[in-house]
């Protein structure tokens, strides 16, 4: 895979939340709009959308410069499985009392509400009125068309680079309407969040605001905390949930594991007789080691955490990029900021690994702006960048 591919298949990765792989691309020009596209595939794993199965089609990337808000758009679900998915709540749903056709074909999705609503003009919703079952997912600097699951043959490209090329025309027409509003801002912020939640509904939407709640800090909370003399003796609950991971499941399953590393051998001794009593030995072996991992690295992992917290010296520093993995721990995906700070005039490097604030990051790493950095005294490699949680 050449570097266009790798570049292509990990801006698709992060617009469509999965580990997607680009099987052949080609650029093309339209009516001035320059496009992409490109074949691809990966395994679906959202719940909502028959769970876990893999996905090829056809899909067109816009070549061009452009900043978007978050979005996404889909057909609408149909019949009873939509009524039961309105009912839970899902995605919260943009609508358009001025588009009612349009309303009712798509579910468009966004966190940052006002921004999408200026995005998606009277003629791009009229557009997609008059053409069913396409699908869009943009967010900043890129923007992907497609039909779901369709992989289109040489015979159909033409068409649908024609398509794409329109839908992108008024799409760049949709950010100069946003150019013209500077005071809306594109990036969503926790207070869109909430906005969102509230729009959702039904469980989902319940969900979303009792997490906010939990995790999310006032920029107060954030400036108090840092101002505290080392060590550090009080800790928003916001943020030691966003930084110290909840290990409990870990331990406990480290003791299970332990327990049953002595137990079970000793009741096959108790048991059987001769050299049968012998099998006890590679599973007292096996369960001790696996538990006794669980235990170290999961307490480990946390007291390092709660140090960097209580005891972490403040530095100024800036996120040089934010890399995406394939790695997902308790259905988030693990992110890695690359970070340099400034310690006594001289630079350090390091990378630290994130799972939520993914977006406020990214743009703090596109505006180059300063962040504050909390570096653990010990491990000057292990540091939190403070800007990058979840702050009100």
């Amino acid at each position: 895979m050449n570097r266009s591919t790798e570049s292509l298949a990990e801006s698709l990765s992060d617009l469509f939340s999965e580990n997607v792989t680009v099987d052949h691309q080609q650029s093309s020009e339209q009516g001035g709009v320059n496009v992409t596209i490109a074949e691809i595939r990966y395994r679906s794993s959202d719940a909502e959308s028959e769970s876990s199965r893999r996905v090829r089609q056809t899909v067109a990337v816009l070549d061009e410069e452009i900043h978007l808000p978050y979005v996404a758009m889909f057909p609408h679900r149909k019949g009873i499985l939509g009524a039961v998915f309105s009912a839970i709540g899902g995605m919260n749903d943009v609508n358009f009392d001025d588009s009612p056709k349009f309303s009712a074909d798509y579910l468009l999705h966004a966190w940052n509400e006002k921004a999408v609503r200026l995005l998606f003009t009277p003629k791009l919703r009229e557009y997609f009125s008059q053409h069913a079952g396409w699908s869009l997912r943009g967010n900043r600097g890129r923007i992907a068309v497609f039909q779901q699951g369709r992989v289109c043959k040489s015979e159909e490209l033409d068409e649908f680079v024609n398509a794409s090329a329109e839908i992108f025309r008024l799409i760049r027409e949709g950010e100069q309407e946003l150019d013209r509003h500077p005071e809306i801002n594109r990036e969503a912020r926790v207070q869109d969040a909430y906005a969102a939640a509230e729009n959702m509904g039904g469980i989902a939407g319940r969900i979303l605001r009792n997490e906010l709640d939990r995790i999310a800090l006032s920029s107060d909370e954030v400036r108090q905390f840092l101002a505290q003399p080392v060590p550090r003796l009080d800790i928003p609950s916001g943020m030691h949930r966003q930084v110290i991971p909840d290990v409990k499941m870990l331990i406990a399953m480290g003791i299970v594991f332990t327990v049953a590393g002595v137990v079970v051998p000793i009741l096959i001794f108790l048991v059987l007789q001769g050299n049968d009593r012998l099998f006890g030995i590679p599973f007292a072996a096996t369960f001790l080691l696996a538990g006794g991992l669980m235990l170290f690295f999961s307490i480990r992992h946390g007291r390092r955490k709660y140090r960097l917290l209580r005891e972490g010296t403040v530095h100024t520093g800036r996120i040089e990029r934010v890399e995406r993995t394939n790695t997902e721990i308790n259905s988030r995906r693990r992110y890695v900021l690359h970070v340099t700070y400034d310690v006594d005039g001289q630079s350090r490097q390091t990378t630290a690994n994130v799972y939520s604030g993914i977006e406020r990051a990214r743009s703090l790493a596109d505006q180059n702006a300063a962040v504050r950095v909390l570096v653990d005294p010990q491990d000057e490699k292990h540091v939190l960048c403070v800007d990058s949680l979840v702050i009100t």
